[in-house]
């Protein structure tokens, strides 16, 4: 599982971005397609992710985002500023995705959005963020390259396995593990 640490230093390297860095006064747009998160939908999730020991997984956007959302709820412990996390899929390895903030986090905000693309480099999975947003204020370009590589850091975490591909479809992901998965 990814060590919540990492995903806090994420959020506040996004933070650290978002307030030195040049920002343009428009919204990272994600999908508008109703994403259902909850506890049976993660379940499911992860017992399908015990097909990544035969070297494959497809997971919907609603079976991805409900493992994500609750692995954070589970192991982000009192102080946690997450309520939840969408993640949507397009063709071309396209992701959106959004995270609830708890009410109080960041004043008249309630998610942070991005969007990017995700990739397989030296077997791992990668992400590559094209824009990151909290309210109607994004950040593009090379002002993302920490982020990406704070993100990327905890993708690299020996324990995720080792990635041969990743693919993504409207509505889907794919990963394979192995060689030639």
């Amino acid at each position: 599982m990814l060590n919540r640490r990492n995903w806090v230093v994420s959020i506040i390297a996004l933070l650290v971005v978002l307030s030195v860095a040049a920002c343009t006064a428009a919204p990272v747009q994600v999908p508008d397609r109703d994403i259902k998160v909850d506890v049976d939908t993660a379940l499911a999730a992860q017992n399908k992710a015990a097909g990544l020991m035969s070297g494959k997984v497809d997971w919907t956007e609603s079976e991805f985002s409900s493992l994500l959302s609750v692995l954070l709820q589970q192991n982000g412990g009192t102080n946690n500023p997450i309520d939840g996390v969408r993640v949507w899929f397009e063709p071309d390895n396209k992701v959106y995705i959004q995270v609830d903030l708890k009410e109080g986090v960041i004043p008249n905000v309630s998610t942070l959005d991005a969007a990017g693309t995700v990739s397989v480099a030296n077997n791992h999975v990668m992400v590559d963020l094209d824009a990151v947003g909290a309210g109607n204020v994004s950040v593009t370009g090379a002002s993302l390259a920490p982020l990406n590589a704070q993100i990327n850091a905890a993708l690299a975490d020996p324990s995720l396995g080792v990635a041969a591909n990743v693919s993504t479809d409207t509505g889907t992901i794919s990963v394979g593990l192995g060689s030639g998965s």
